[in-house]
């Protein structure tokens, strides 16, 4: 035991993230680790006093999308992030990932983000290249870096149009997308991740899913996959996932793990059931989940597009106002949405019969009319969770499109759809299991931009709502969940609890206050009872702000 510690934490309930039963401590931080937890009194150069708080390990997201548009290298404060308790995140997920391309895959990613105002000169390929990018740079908290299926599968097919919609592949091809998975671990990637409802990854049959899985399972690394479908086919693509899992030998994680569609609906108790059954087989398989209602949030304006552009962004959103105000304008724009809809829905019902001969499932259309439901209207907030189907009866005309069109010049163009929601129970089912990690599913800007509450408050929702109020789960129980179940899942040696030896990532807050505070309607709100936030034995958020500290690391996996 030293004389004076550089920090310590007095007078506090300690939750050690375990799921034992909550008792009384005082920790010593010293050189970014715990070296003490001790009963005694202890000294250091600063001091929290932590009476009447709760000292919990640092929360681990498995689910982050803090890569996606180079927003690590961006926006490096992580705000969204540390102030609701994230002290290391997973990126790379659903198969998309800012590492693990070839050079024309990166002059591509280069152009798209141009058109979001972005301008980045993108000079690297690998995750050992981007790695010391971040590290150059500065980040708040810790990252877990996995690479793509689709980002390699992109790199070596191209596009769909390109090549990317081709499921029958040659042998040189998969060596390709081996070879550049081979580099990704190699690098220190802790797995692999698939989006397999999205372009280009949604084509790959199970099978080569499995020959690319095989080469994780070399590493021993891990998979974790947003899997073919939320919607009629859930129990369809949880077996799959559970196969490929099974024959190529890895650790695996279903992402985000929901039923988003009234089709859908009960299921969760079925595929509860065969994670389980997994498990007891011997198939390492978890879950994670967020605890929300409402899937990714995106505004009406992105499903459509004005002359001369392929893809929306927030600029462009005024523009497509002024586009339905003139009739003229809106009648061509809204005739290139439908086109564009009804090829996709044809390529869909194309590939998922060309898949379903070797038993690969396949998601169903995601109709701009009937599939999303209202989030957010400023105007009409009656209309929440309904389809613009049921909108248009709800005002009297006979085309949803044009109902869609009416609500968004009367809302402004803030009108704001979910991709599908859920029922509660479900919610409920899925959070109950102890396989269950609680994960964003959202990402890190240090500008109030989120269309989703997730970017800002997952953990204080949970643990407020769920856990306070809902009574779902006990708070040491809560806690485990969102420190060692995915540290264990994540084969993080010193981290997830509060353990002497370990790093010092560590969450203060108030049980009796914690709660989220961000909403459909004012999503960029931060949270309320997040006291302190300590990240590699650095205060990060201190008495609800930010201390602009930058002390994360990139994680390498260890086997």
């Amino acid at each position: 035991m030293v004389g004076k510690y550089d920090l310590v934490i007095v007078n506090g309930r300690i939750i050690d993230g375990s799921g034992n039963p909550w008792y009384k401590a005082n920790i010593g931080i010293q050189d970014g680790k715990i070296s003490v937890i001790t009963k005694s009194k202890i000294n250091g150069e600063i001091e929290i006093d932590a009476s009447g708080l709760v000292i919990t390990p640092g929360f681990i997201d498995i689910h982050s999308h803090s890569d996606m548009g180079l927003r690590n290298l961006i926006y490096n404060k992580a705000t969204y992030r540390v102030m609701q308790g994230i002290t290391t995140e997973a990126v790379g997920n659903c198969g998309s990932s800012a590492y693990g391309w070839t050079k024309k895959y990166a002059e591509k990613y280069e152009e798209r983000l141009k058109k979001f105002g972005l301008e980045y000169k993108i000079n690297w390929t690998r995750l050992s290249e981007w790695k010391k990018k971040v590290e150059e740079r500065g980040y708040a908290i810790n990252i877990a870096p996995f690479v793509g299926f689709g980002t390699i599968r992109t790199s070596v097919l191209g596009e769909e149009g390109e090549g990317g919609e081709r499921s029958d592949i040659d042998e040189r091809e998969l060596n390709e997308m081996k070879k550049l998975l081979r580099e990704a671990m190699e690098d220190g990637a802790f797995g692999m991740t698939a989006g397999l409802e999205y372009d280009v990854q949604r084509n790959a049959y199970t099978e080569e899913l499995i020959e690319m899985c095989r080469v994780v399972a070399e590493y021993h690394g891990l998979f974790m996959a947003h899997i073919r479908s939320e919607d009629e086919m859930l129990i369809e693509a949880v077996k799959e996932f559970i196969r490929i899992c099974r024959e190529a030998g890895v650790s695996g994680s279903i992402s985000h793990h929901k039923a988003c569609h009234p089709n859908s609906w009960g299921k969760p108790y079925e595929t509860i059931r065969l994670i389980r059954e997994a498990r007891m087989s011997g198939i390492d398989v978890i879950c994670d989940q967020y605890p929300w209602l409402k899937v990714a949030v995106l505004n009406v304006g992105e499903f459509f597009r004005t002359e001369g552009e392929e893809e929306i962004s927030s600029k462009e959103r005024e523009k497509i106002l002024e586009y339905m105000k003139d009739d003229e304008k809106w009648r061509k724009m809204k005739e290139e949405a439908i086109k564009r809809n009804q090829m996709e829905e044809e390529y869909i019902e194309k590939k998922k019969r060309e898949l379903a001969k070797r038993g690969t499932p396949f998601r169903m259309p995601w109709n701009p009319t009937t599939y999303f439901v209202i989030a957010h209207s400023k105007t009409h907030p009656e209309y929440v969770d309904k389809n613009f189907t049921e909108v248009a009866k709800l005002m009297g005309v006979e085309d949803p499109w044009e109902a869609m069109r009416k609500l968004y010049i009367m809302d402004n163009g803030e009108t704001t759809v979910a991709e599908g929601y859920m029922r509660e129970e479900d919610v409920i089912e899925i959070m109950k299991a102890p396989f269950t990690a609680i994960s964003t599913d959202g990402g890190t800007e240090d500008e109030p931009k989120a269309l989703h509450p997730r970017n800002y408050g997952t953990y204080p929702q949970f643990l407020g709502y769920y856990v306070r109020e809902r009574k779902v789960v006990e708070l040491e129980e809560a806690i485990r969940k969102i420190t060692s179940l995915p540290a264990r899942f994540l084969n993080l040696k010193d981290r997830g609890l509060l353990r002497e030896g370990y790093w010092a990532d560590i969450v203060i807050f108030d049980e009796r206050e914690i709660a989220n505070l961000a909403t459909y309607e004012k999503p960029c709100t931060y949270p309320k009872g997040i006291k302190y936030v300590i990240v590699n034995g650095e205060i990060v958020v201190e008495n609800g702000k930010h201390t602009g500290k930058l002390p994360g690391k990139v994680l390498k996996y260890t086997r």
